[in-house]
């Protein structure tokens, strides 16, 4: 008896399981999953900058010294061109060992020290003077340079709207041809967006100190922004 009861159990909850997945492959059948997406160009209104200066010394304190004598430089280079202490930030600081190959043995000769500044600049036609000036201070390395846009919320807003417009038109296309019409949304995912250019990567200058007549003032062309934005969007079928 308890055995026949056991099988009318199991048989009840593998009737359950086929229901629900059937109400599941109903409810699918009633919907629609498309991608929407948007594209935009805009002229960029700031960048990001990322200077690094690299100095060798006998001791690792010396070396040390040195880096942090640059980068007071560096920083007040940029404060005289108004760009703000909160728009300076360190990224990185590596201090070690330096060695070189010698008769194809690996010395230890002094220490080397690689640091990396990080520069917000609102106002493109001061992005040349920071470069050039950082460079007279002793900035060896101009690592990269990223093109964006100081209110970039408000575009992506606008291309993501844009993106699930794109969606809800492809749906009703597909729905009218198929003698459905389209419901309301039911889901949404973010799939992808992207809207910053990098320029220029990895810079490395001979001399931080080169006179005015020894190299033109640097001078980067920004172009434009290509942004994009894609939604992956359900729709309900009516």
């Amino acid at each position: 008896m308890k055995k026949v009861k056991a099988l009318a159990a199991a048989a009840l909850v593998a009737a359950s399981l086929l229901s629900m997945q059937g109400a599941a492959m109903a409810a699918e059948a009633n919907t629609i999953a498309v991608r929407g997406v948007a594209k935009q160009e805009v002229a960029p209104d700031m960048a990001y900058v990322t200077l690094g200066i690299n100095v060798k010394a006998d001791t690792a304190e010396a070396a040390r010294n040195q880096a942090a004598e640059a980068s007071q430089k560096v920083r007040r280079a940029l404060l005289g061109l108004a760009i703000t202490e909160s728009n300076i930030q360190s990224s990185s600081y590596n201090l070690y060992p330096n060695y070189e190959n010698i008769n194809g043995k690996s010395k230890e000769k002094g220490y080397a020290l690689n640091t990396t500044l990080r520069i917000k600049v609102d106002d493109l036609k001061k992005l040349g003077d920071v470069i050039d000036k950082t460079v007279q201070e002793g900035v060896t390395n101009v690592n990269q340079v990223n093109f964006a846009l100081n209110e970039q919320s408000t575009v992506q807003r606008q291309l993501l709207a844009a993106a699930v417009d794109n969606a809800r038109t492809k749906a009703a296309i597909v729905a009218s041809a198929g003698g459905r019409s389209l419901g309301g949304m039911l889901s949404a995912d973010i799939s992808d967006y992207s809207g910053e250019t990098m320029v220029m990567d990895s810079v490395r200058y001979k001399s931080a100190a080169m006179g005015a007549n020894e190299a033109a003032s640097t001078q980067l062309m920004p172009g434009t922004l290509k942004i994009n934005a894609s939604v992956e969007v359900t729709f309900k079928l009516n």
